[in-house]
């Protein structure tokens, strides 16, 4: 299956398949599909909090970059880390850009 490259013009939100659910303050999803389970941290747990209704990656990365008063290089960079890594696992979907 080919996956959709994801960068700061993505559009992305939650995946139907994702079952999330708050663990001392962090996110943690099921994909029930594939059995998995994951944790995502703090800081991924404030990126998968801001993917509830589809939003441009680029937009993510401003707000991250406000809030966490990093880099944006650097944000950028983690978060398109880790969208890859939770589009391969089914747990995000990548929206057409028009």
């Amino acid at each position: 299956m080919n996956q959709p490259q994801i960068d700061g013009s993505s559009v992305v939100s939650w995946s139907r398949d994702a079952v999330a659910t708050d663990v001392n303050d962090e996110v943690v999803l099921m994909n029930m599909e594939r059995n998995r389970c994951y944790g995502l941290g703090i800081t991924g747990s404030d990126l998968w909090r801001k993917l509830g209704n589809p939003i441009r990656v680029s937009e993510v990365v401003a707000q991250l970059s406000q809030e966490y008063d990093a880099q944006i290089g650097k944000i950028e960079t983690d978060v398109l880390s880790t969208l890859a890594e939770l589009h391969s696992e089914g747990l995000v979907q990548v929206h057409s850009n028009g």
